[in-house]
């Protein structure tokens, strides 16, 4: 067959990408001005045996898995006559692959001359495409080029018929069947493939020989990823050095960084320690080495990686990919899951590590993709392995330990969230208050002001709606004050003889006074305003935070032997040293108003947001209007905006940076803004105020640049005014920090003052800092986790000791027992609205917008938890009963990386009862109980699933299985025992039936008697 010199011979490094690039953005008329379709003529110069003589003499291999010589496929389907139909595989083991989205989007007409050189040569006109749910988006511009292709008669022969598979998921096989849609033989490759083939025909066998190294011939496309220089698609020659891959064409690792292995496909083509990686891109040698040879992505992995809990998280993969129909290759998977899993868990035993050995060998020998992350990951890491089975760590800190609940570990206080959620559901709203109170002092505070960060980590959240956190602390808290006249009392240690002036009564100050009481320490709060509360009480409006809540909690603390002097001011910190306090802490937040430097900031009628508020907050009858103009796009904006509303605004204009969807406000602040006639003006800056009232904007085109840095842009041609009476500036906070300015050592930057991250030690000795004076403005409950933080390590200064930050991480405050809900209403149930004050009811008043949930309402909130920190997502349950064949229990995948419980009716139709579940289970999650009534109740987190009547033993009397149970044994054992599992007998009988079959009365011969 004769060499071609097409166009493509143009293109620089004459390979695959530069090829694509070329073509882009040019469409059929460059790929044609390139050489294309002159591929197609070679062939329809040729004979389909010289055609696929040239594919053979190339040394064209199939670029996925089964790395077959491309001429063996095409020989095969040349038998069937061209009766058969052409596959394009473009699904990848790891979806972050690029070459998909390069080669379609760039060059889909390479793909179509491929196919149209196999329809030649075959006589198959139906080609069907695979595409996975990332290349979805390209199936438009393929059937446009194809309609291209069609029109100008680029081809020269009739015709493809196109059919594209959407939302194709790879095969777990190395040599996967051809799609159920092909309805008969197929010649099928992976998309990189196709291309190849294109390049060979147009270009000839011998360019194509000479791209590959040491024998080999080609190019691979491979994406790299992780800790490497320059990340992104690149071509590299077969047999290759594949860890110069990373090297070279990733410009290396990156700086700082100790690669630990290289992560194939994501993990599910297999594991290679750097060493082990230098060997050559080539079928054979990656087979040798244990992993996939038709890898597509690689990431290099840093050390503290783990893996073992990798490996777990591939193989789920794997085994979500074998579906849910019982098959060989999926039982294999399933048992090997649920080892590694049990490992994960510390629950796995010695003879594990062999057994996996022998089920990775298994399915590589039965083509099993699924071998490649087994084999590898225990082969080149054993020692990790080794490690868990040891239960003697995990590298990255996240197996051999019980996981918190999700919404645990987001809450800036760390409350233990599930327990106090159960509490509530069990009507211990005085239990709930106190176990919120271990880790937080003001539980009514938050309930009505916390932004809900643990709702937004909440995994029901990912199904319906969020469990109603927020609100149920708040329902803790009314109920301890009303039934019980106050909160639990702590215990508390004996005085410790050490005193602490703590500077500010805002929350960080309150809850470090709190927790440093707690311990035994006099404790001093300063504060110059009238009242305690800092912002509490003097920058929330009380129609979210009224005064009888904050002083029923500042109270409290109060009760512990705290000293709150309010209206007394720190000059210096020399000023409390003299006094005698051996520790100082100081929280003074950010109570200044940060005026933007506009034109006209300065005249009278332009205030200061938190000026605004603290000044009504604090009595005075503050009067604006009727038309006021606020500027600023987070909570207090909005604090600020409502209490105009309030205080004479008749229109009121509230203007920001920010688009809607980007406004720091909480979403629920937002609602009722406009919902009492707020008017917002998204996406506008001030330019200046006159002394008219009129207010200036210009259009903000960003706020954000690419790294999430504040940083906006304007567009200075499009303008917007408004008219103001007033104009309050609510964009921004400052510190007052006069009490640390002069003499003293305490460092201040950018008007915050800095203090260690993990003590909060300033500097000066004895000093510590928290709050919003050291971060900046943040939520309330951010502070109370600085107050803890502040209080746990002051206490061990006073003590002599080291902090220790284990103090303060989150810990489980119970084991508290789950509701008892139905299965249905465990499914069905919704998130309870919040009762609102009407808005006519809100003119002109400061009285509580949210009126709180009753006592019904909350208990169907506390009904809805999922209790993830009792179910803690490890997916055991699921992989026995699906190994026992029965497929009863599923687990969802959360964006949370972990697997979460929530189908709750799906047992009732398949559960056989057979208590596996229960029996894996690591946290006592799953209770299978049988009842006196001759019942087996199947029962998860609470929930009676499925509810068996049990079978009476023929013999004693006594129940002891379902009949489901039975009958689903009968079709997993051979015929010989099935006439065993029908006699009707418990297994303590049916151990003395056995003894007397071994005594010679075989029981049928007794039961026939």
């Amino acid at each position: 067959m004769e060499n071609s010199a097409t166009g493509l011979s143009l293109v620089l490094g004459r390979t695959l990408l530069a090829w694509c690039e070329q073509v882009s953005a040019g469409g059929l008329e460059r790929y044609l001005s390139l050489g294309g379709f002159q591929g197609l003529e070679r062939a329809k110069a040729s004979s389909p045996v010289e055609v696929i003589a040239e594919l053979r003499a190339a040394g064209l291999r199939d670029r996925s898995g089964e790395a077959e010589p491309v001429y063996l496929g095409w020989q095969r389907f040349m038998r069937t006559g061209g009766q058969g139909a052409l596959v394009v595989d473009a699904s990848e083991l790891d979806p972050r692959h690029l070459a998909g989205g390069e080669l379609l989007g760039k060059n889909p007409y390479g793909l179509l001359e491929a196919l149209y050189v196999a329809a030649w040569v075959s006589g198959a006109r139906r080609c069907l495409v695979m595409l996975p749910p990332q290349l979805e988006g390209q199936a438009a511009g393929l059937l446009n080029a194809a309609e291209q292709v069609a029109a100008a008669g680029a081809a020269g022969v009739k015709p493809l018929y196109l059919e594209l598979i959407n939302g194709r998921q790879p095969s777990i096989l190395a040599h996967p069947e051809p799609p159920a849609e092909a309805d008969g033989p197929a010649l099928m490759h992976d998309l990189e493939t196709w291309y190849h083939i294109t390049l060979v025909m147009s270009l000839g066998a011998d360019w194509h020989s000479a791209l590959g190294v040491g024998g080999h011939t080609g190019t691979r496309l491979l994406t790299l990823q992780g800790a490497v220089n320059q990340p992104g698609l690149v071509e590299a020659p077969v047999g290759g050095d594949l860890w110069q891959v990373v090297t070279a064409l990733g410009e290396g690792v990156t700086p700082g960084a100790e690669p630990l292995a290289l992560a194939l496909d994501g993990g599910m083509g297999g594991y290679l320690p750097p060493p082990a990686a230098q060997i050559p891109l080539a079928a054979e040698e990656l087979q040798a080495a244990g992993v996939d040879p038709g890898l597509g992505s690689m990431e290099v992995l840093t050390s503290g990686q783990c893996l073992v809990d990798l490996t777990r998280r591939v193989l789920y993969r794997y085994w979500v990919l074998a579906g849910n129909q019982p098959s060989e290759e999926r039982t294999l998977i399933t048992r090997a899951l649920r080892m590694v899993t049990e490992i994960c868990r510390g629950q796995g035993l010695a003879h594990h590590l062999d057994e996996l050995t022998n089920l990775g060998r298994e399915m590589t020998t039965r083509g099993i993709n699924a071998a490649w992350p087994l084999t590898s990951s225990l082969t080149y890491f054993h020692q990790q392995w080794s490690d868990h089975l040891a239960g003697s760590g995990c590298p990255k800190g996240i197996c051999l330990e019980r996981p918190l609940a999700p919404c645990h570990q987001t809450c800036p206080a760390n409350i233990d969230i599930p327990s106090f959620l159960a509490l509530d559901g069990h009507g211990q709203f005085y239990e709930a208050t106190g176990s919120i109170s271990l880790d937080n002092p003001l539980p009514f505070v938050c309930g009505l002001v916390c932004p809900g960060p643990c709702e937004g980590a909440c995994l029901r959240g990912e199904l319906d709606q969020p469990i109603s956190i927020r609100a149920m602390k708040a329902v803790s808290a009314r109920h301890a004050l009303a039934d019980q006249g106050g909160y639990p009392v702590p215990d508390q240690d004996d005085p410790s003889g050490k005193t602490v002036a703590v500077v500010g009564s805002g929350p960080a100050g309150l809850t470090a006074a709190f927790y440093l009481a707690l311990k035994g320490h006099q404790v001093t709060i300063f504060d110059a305003q009238e009242e305690a509360g800092g912002m509490l009480r003097y920058g929330i409006p009380a129609y979210r935070l009224p005064h009888d809540v904050l002083g029923a909690e500042v109270d409290r603390i109060k009760a512990l032997g705290v000293d709150v002097q309010t209206g007394v001011s720190v000059e210096n910190l020399e000023q409390l040293k003299k006094e005698g306090f051996d520790a100082i802490f100081l929280a003074v937040g950010t109570q200044v108003s940060r005026l933007v430097p506009v034109d006209g900031v300065e005249q009278d009628f332009v205030l200061g947001g938190l000026d605004f508020l603290r000044d009504v907050r604090g009595g005075q009858d503050i009067r604006v209007g009727p038309r006021v103009v606020v500027v600023g796009g987070g909570n207090v904006a909005i604090d600020v905006a409502l209490t105009a509303v309030r205080q004479g605004g008749k229109r009121v204009d509230m203007v920001c940076l920010e688009k809607r969807r980007e406004m720091p406000a909480h979403i629920d602040e937002i609602e009722q803004a406009l919902a009492e006639g707020v008017a917002i003006h998204n996406s506008w800056g001030p330019l200046k105020i006159d002394s008219t009232g009129k207010v200036s904007f210009q259009r903000c085109t960003r706020v954000f640049d690419e790294r999430g840095r504040f940083s906006p842009e304007f567009d200075g041609e499009r303008l917007m005014s408004l008219e103001g009476d007033h104009v309050i500036l609510a964009i921004g906070q400052a510190t007052d920090l006069a009490c640390v300015e002069e003499g003293s050592g305490v460092e201040v930057d950018r008007g915050l003052i800095c203090a260690d991250e993990v003590t909060l030690a300033t500097q000066e000795e004895g000093v510590w800092a928290g709050g919003d004076v050291v971060t900046g403005p943040r939520t309330v409950v951010e502070a109370v986790a600085a107050g803890k933080r502040a209080a746990a390590s002051i206490h061990a200064y006073l003590s002599g000791d080291d902090f220790d930050p284990e103090q303060v991480a989150p810990q489980r405050r119970g084991e508290e027992e789950p509701l008892e809900v139905s299965a249905m209403a465990r499914t069905n149930l919704r998130r309870p609205e919040m009762p609102m004050r009407q808005v006519a009811d809100r003119q002109g008043n400061y009285h509580q917008i949210e009126l709180g949930l009753d006592d019904e309402a909350a208990h169907t909130a506390a009904s809805r938890c999922l209790r993830c920190d009792l179910c803690i997502g490890c997916g055991l349950c699921q992989l026995v009963c699906a190994e026992i064949g029965a497929e009863a229990l599923r687990l969802i995948e959360t964006e949370a990386d972990r697997l979460v419980f929530a189908q709750f009716t799906r047992p009732s139709t398949r559960c056989v009862g057979c208590g596996a579940c229960a029996c894996v289970c690591p946290t006592g999650a799953i209770r299978v109980e049988d009842t006196p009534e001759g019942r087996r109740h199947t029962i998860i987190t609470g929930t009676v699933v499925k509810d068996h009547e049990l079978m009476i033993c023929a013999d004693c009397g006594e129940a002891y299985a379902p009949p489901a149970y039975l009958d689903h044994l009968k079709k997993r054992v051979g015929p010989a025992a099935v006439p065993h599992v029908e006699r009707g007998i418990c297994p303590a009988c049916a151990r003395q039936q056995r003894a007397n079959e071994l005594a010679g009365n075989p029981f049928f011969m007794a039961s026939s008697a």
